[in-house]
């Protein structure tokens, strides 16, 4: 990764936009940031961290907290940074979360945390905070933590390195080298190992539970009890058999005692029924002739109430008589009522029609005036079909002109133009083909006349003296002709041959295709003509026919035909484009203004068609409407009749009503039907009383009769039974039977608790063997995953502890020794050396301590007795190598740029110059290093420089000072 260009907008000491073009400083080597304390310079790492991972480069700051506060309420805090990663540019730009004014309506407001990533292949950048991080850890290969790390080493974290001990380093390598797996296998290895112990305690619990619940006979398999453990199952298993064998005897006593004593209780059950019964019946013959002597009395009272009501039933007849004289009379009242109602209806009736007729009487004046004015109307359309039909024979005149000129345009504009334009592409074609025939032909020429000027030569070179001439015959040849360089052969002769006439048929095809467009060329500009002829004819036509047209339609044709006959005739310009077969352009013209013309009049025939439509429509609807009229206006006429004779009839009935209504009157003796009806009632109840008296009366002598027969026929009943023996005393059975049955209940509790021992001891029996096999297993196990553990986290009793993660570590450990060392003998002058303190100790928490090898003296002690300059030295040196060991561990990772925020004033000159020795071979190859620093030496020693001025009031400003 490598930084190209910064910019940093209201940010930490930063109060207006401040951009740093790291272009500048080159692509290797040193560069410094220097700069007043507190002028800025770590505010640059932080920036390139924030922008990157939205966070700063060190811990102790808050992004909340990197707005400037000298920035203007306008001026944005963000930062924005361009970085090359494996040759491709990235940009990526953040803003922390911080109050801003707001908007609108005054105040602040805050402005959230936001981020944006683009892409160098164009794709649609990712926003939000948490994916952009996630997409440059994906880009980089690195987390924050690792980039601070590897790339950026800040301020207080050499020496933190170099002096922390064992638990502190294992803190900081398992972050860096992700050793946590190492340390949560040990947590899991050990815990795995204690679940397996808190396992195998449970279950050995649930097992001595078991042992617990086992259901003993006496004291003495109790105490066989005590002393089982649940790993001897054959202990247990016999203390089993022991107990179960004695439980099988006593099951069978206490089955034969319950049967026999269930047979005694059924013998005295059912001697218990007999006495029961017995005493049932002498209870009841009692009771019944108890019931007897006070039914007697009971039945000569009935027989004194029946004498009384049957006196009294003699009035039932004559009542019955004079009711159904007063029912007699209720239809008359029906009749009166009837009369009454139909006085009623006929009066409603009556009003209903003189109230019709008024209606009547102004329906008719108001539809003889709707009838006069829509037969007015309708008279005025009589002839709108007939425009309407003429005005479309008009439409389809104007549409066919309209087609017939459009053709005319497409073909002048476009069609023939096209053609012309494919004729002269096939009449090029013709003329390159033919050029190349020519050539081919004096290729074939050339090669044929060299070829028979070089026979003579080629000839000449076969013959000797002596030897006939195969031309001549002659036997000698004074004059040999000299063979010309190249000849061709003729086999070269017969391809040109071949070639040439190959082109031929080419450019005979050629003059074939254009002949055939040049002759459809001309045939399409004379049909074209012929057209436009029989287009001006046709509107001749139509001028004498629109003349005598009722409608007047204008003709669209006036001007625009004259210019067009006036082109036609005249002989030159006909000549003249004839023979260029081409049409004048102010023919065109004329046409797409008569196509436009058209158009106006098709227009106008459309908007004067769709009037003649509507009032087509409004004469078709009149023309139904005005019958309508006149049906109704009959209709109600004729209702006005009809309802004059029933208003009449209606009168007539209600005189002869109020007649009879009278009448009826004077022969009722009561004035309503509803006096009559409470009359009957009255007496139909009374007559009702003494019938039911009567009624009542003869069933209560009967019943009273019946109930003294029933009694009689008990007591005889009951008398017979008694008097045939005699039963056992009820109460002697109970009490033996109550005994008895004590008996079998407490044997019955004896034979379940049996039963119940033996199920419940056969049960824990399975469930113990279960728990004891188990438990050989879990042991097993637990002894297997104690070791395991036990190893893994340096808990072997009598071994050198140390843990897994901790054997990790130290051979990272070693790496960056050596790297560091590289660094640290060269920055001492081969006066010191780094190295592991190898110990092997029973603590658990030993082996990453670090000691130093004195060469001077041979010694070797603890780094902690170095002085200031050595120990920053030592913890550059570690620093440094850690970075490489990271980088080397990443794999792939490409890190171009380097920063180091650190002072270097402890060292003196020699140390200083070995130190940025050191620094330099960072930037071997094409690494770029940033070192922040505000000692003189270094400004002095290091060309590039970013100079950080700090301001009161104004913020901070950067200078970029580079070769």
């Amino acid at each position: 990764m490598r930084p190209l260009n910064l910019t940093i907008s209201a940010f930490g000491p930063y109060k207006d936009k401040t951009i740093i073009d790291f272009t500048r400083l080159g692509e290797r080597g040193l560069y410094l940031i220097t700069g007043d304390t507190g002028a800025g310079k770590t505010t640059i790492f932080d920036a390139i961290c924030f922008a990157l991972y939205g966070e700063p480069s060190g811990s102790s700051r808050d992004p909340k907290m990197f707005r400037c506060k000298y920035s203007e309420g306008s001026v944005p805090t963000f930062v924005e940074l361009v970085f090359s990663y494996h040759g491709k540019e990235y940009r990526v730009k953040r803003n922390p979360e911080y109050e801003r004014p707001a908007l609108r309506g005054g105040g602040t407001t805050v402005q959230k945390a936001d981020a944006e990533l683009f892409f160098p292949d164009g794709r649609e950048p990712v926003t939000k905070t948490s994916e952009v991080t996630k997409e440059i850890e994906k880009i980089i290969g690195l987390s924050k933590d690792q980039f601070t790390q590897i790339a950026m080493i800040a301020q207080g974290d050499f020496m933190k390195l170099l002096l922390s001990d064992t638990a502190e380093r294992s803190k900081i390598f398992r972050q860096i080298f992700m050793t946590g797996r190492y340390q949560r296998l040990q947590d899991n290895l050990k815990k795995e190992a204690n679940k397996a112990d808190s396992e195998y305690k449970i279950k050995a619990a649930v097992a001595e539970e078991y042992i617990d619940q086992i259901e003993t006979r006496n004291e003495e398999q109790e105490d066989k009890k005590k002393y089982l453990e649940c790993s001897k199952l054959d202990e247990i298993e016999a203390l089993f058999d022991e107990i179960e064998e004695a439980d099988k005897e006593d099951k069978k006593v206490f089955a034969k005692n319950e049967s026999d004593l269930l047979k005694e209780l059924g013998e005295l059950n059912k001697a218990i029924g007999i006495a029961t019964e017995r005493q049932k019946s002498e209870e009841l013959l009692n009771k019944s002739k108890a019931m007897l002597e006070e039914a007697k009395p009971e039945l000569e009272v009935a027989k004194e109430n029946y004498k009384k009501a049957k006196e009294d039933f003699k009035k039932s007849e004559p009542l019955a008589i004079k009711i159904s004289a007063l029912k007699e009379n209720l239809s008359a009242y029906d009749k009166l009522s009837e009369i009454q109602q139909n006085i009623e209806s006929g009066n409603k009736n009556a009003k209903a029609y003189t109230k019709e007729i008024e209606d009547n009487k102004k329906k008719i004046l108001e539809l003889e005036k709707e009838h006069s004015e829509k037969k007015a109307l309708l008279i005025k359309l009589s002839d709108v079909s007939a425009k309407k039909v003429r005005a479309d024979e008009d439409l389809a005149k104007v549409k066919l002109k309209g087609k017939n000129v459009q053709d005319i345009v497409v073909a002048i504009r476009n069609t023939y133009p096209e053609e012309k334009e494919e004729l002269k592409d096939l009449q090029d074609d013709y003329k390159k083909e033919a050029e190349k025939f020519e050539e081919y032909q004096k290729k074939y020429d050339l090669k044929s006349r060299l070829f028979l000027d070089a026979q003579a030569g080629i000839l000449a070179q076969d013959l000797s003296d002596g030897e006939p001439c195969p031309v001549c015959g002659s036997t000698t040849h004074p004059h040999l002709a000299i063979l010309q360089d190249e000849v061709p052969t003729q086999k070269d002769i017969d391809i040109a041959k071949k070639d040439a006439e190959k082109q031929r048929t080419v450019m005979q095809k050629a003059a074939t295709r254009a002949s055939a467009k040049k002759a459809e060329v001309d045939k399409l500009f004379d049909s074209i003509i012929e057209d436009i002829k029989a287009y001006i004819s046709f509107e001749d036509n139509e001028e004498q026919q629109t003349q005598n047209d009722s409608l007047q339609v204008e003709s669209a044709c006036g001007e625009n035909l004259s210019v067009i006959e006036r082109i036609l005739r005249d002989t030159d310009s006909i000549s003249s484009y004839k023979e260029k077969r081409e049409f004048p352009e102010d023919l065109i013209e004329s046409f797409n203004a008569e196509f436009e013309e058209l158009k106006k009049a098709l227009k106008d025939l459309n908007t004067k068609i769709a009037e003649l439509k509507k009032e087509a429509e409004l004469a078709d609807s009149l023309s139904k409407e005005v019958p309508e009229l006149e049906k109704k206006i009959k209709s109600i006429s004729e209702k006005q009749n009809e309802n004059a004779v029933m208003l009449k009839e209606i009168e007539t009935r209600l005189k002869g009503f109020a007649e009879k209504e009278k009448e009826l009157k004077e022969g009722l003796a009561f004035s309503t039907k509803k006096e009559a009806q409470d009359q009957v009632v009255a007496l139909e109840l009374e007559k009702k009383g003494i019938d039911k008296a009567y009624k009542d009366s003869d069933t209560s002598m009967r019943n009273a009769e019946k109930k003294i027969q029933d009694l009689e026929g008990r007591i005889a009943a009951l008398s017979k039974n008694l008097s045939k023996g005699k039963s056992e005393d009820l109460s002697d059975l109970e009490e033996k039977k109550k005994e008895v049955n004590n008996k079998y209940i407490e044997n019955n509790k004896a034979l379940s608790a049996v039963k119940n021992r033996i199920e419940d001891n056969k049960e824990l029996r399975n469930k113990l063997v279960s728990s004891g096999n188990e438990l050989a297993k879990l042991e097993h196990e637990l002894s297997i995953k104690k070791i395991i553990s036990q190893t893994a986290n340096g808990n072997l009793s009598g071994k050198a502890k140390i843990m897994l993660e901790t054997y990790i570590q130290r051979s990272f450990f070693d790496r960056i020794i050596v790297r560091a060392n590289v660094r640290f003998m060269t920055m001492s002058g081969g006066h010191y050396e780094l190295v592991r303190r190898d110990e092997d100790s029973l603590k658990s928490q030993t082996g990453l301590e670090l000691d130093v090898i004195d060469h001077y003296n041979g010694g070797t002690r603890n780094v902690r007795t170095l002085s200031g300059g050595e120990s920053f030295m030592a913890s550059l040196s570690l620093a440094l190598g850690l970075s490489d060991e990271i980088q080397r561990s990443a794999g792939g990772i490409q890190l171009d740029t380097m920063f180091v925020d650190e002072g270097f004033g402890s060292l003196d000159d020699a140390t200083l110059d070995q130190a940025i020795s050191s620094l330099a071979s960072l930037s071997e190859g094409n690494r770029l290093v940033g070192i922040i620093s505000h000692v003189n030496e270094l400004k002095e020693r290091i060309d590039n420089q970013l100079i950080v001025t700090g301001t009161q009031g104004l913020g901070s400003f950067i200078e970029c000072r580079a070769e």
